[in-house]
């Protein structure tokens, strides 16, 4: 879905880091941009999505998740800053581990929930990428390997941290109200809450202090709202499932 509005590389560049962030906020909270309101949470939350589809998203994202975690890795190597990259380890080190939430590797959380719906969590492992998803992952690659090391970072806190605490939980909320799964059914929905929510504002900080340049915020911006887009496709894919 086209932006509201088309800023050049001069309007974004002339905003406060506030008024930036906040910006690509209301552009990503549209509909077809990004998870807020997407038709899968609706669909949760009436009731009307299928055990079929709930397990087709989540094979999908499942496949999403656990391949995008070596672009950290990239992002890694090719940041500058010692402090950054200590972030960047204890996030893989919680992505790949549980390590901080004393839990277990993030994608095999989701498995967890697989199997709870009642879904072969195997055949989700061993499964391979729809385009849709394929190219998900593919614009993290990109992203990792093209792009200024902020550039992943920011659409990452901003186009899909920043949503997360508020959809995961009404995510939580229909999930066991509608489909009679348990908190530690759901554990990967709500453990995601907390730890976004902790994240508070690490997209404006982000960019106050590294897209300072008018391209660099022209990368942030493309690629944080083509993120969001290619997410909000890639959630789309439970419609392909049965009704």
């Amino acid at each position: 879905m086209a932006a509201t509005f088309a800023p050049t590389t001069a309007d974004l560049a002339a905003m406060t880091p506030d008024e930036f962030v906040g910006l690509m906020r209301r552009e990503l909270a549209r509909p077809g941009n990004g998870m807020h309101d997407h038709p899968f949470l609706l669909d949760l939350e009436s009731g009307r999505a299928t055990l079929e589809q709930i397990a087709a998203w989540t094979e999908q994202f499942y496949l999403h998740i656990s391949r995008m975690l070596p672009w950290i890795g990239a992002i890694y190597v090719r940041c500058p800053h010692e402090a950054v990259r200590t972030t960047l380890v204890k996030n893989l080190a919680e992505e790949c581990m549980g390590t901080f939430t004393n839990t277990k590797a993030h994608p095999e959380l989701l498995l967890e929930f697989a199997r709870a719906i009642g879904a072969d969590a195997d055949a989700i492992r061993g499964a391979e990428q729809v385009p849709a998803g394929r190219r998900l992952t593919e614009y993290f690659e990109f992203m990792g390997l093209c792009r200024e090391w902020f550039v992943p970072l920011s659409a990452i806190a901003i186009g899909l941290e920043s949503f997360v605490p508020a959809t995961f939980a009404r995510m939580v909320n229909a999930l066991k109200a509608n489909y009679g799964l348990s908190d530690e059914q759901v554990v990967f929905f709500t453990m995601h809450i907390t730890a976004d929510e902790e994240h508070g504002d690490e997209g404006i900080e982000l960019v106050s202090a590294y897209a300072t340049t008018p391209e660099g915020r022209k990368h942030v911006y493309d690629c944080t709202l083509d993120t969001g887009r290619l997410f909000h496709e890639m959630w789309m894919l439970y419609r392909d499932a049965a009704a």
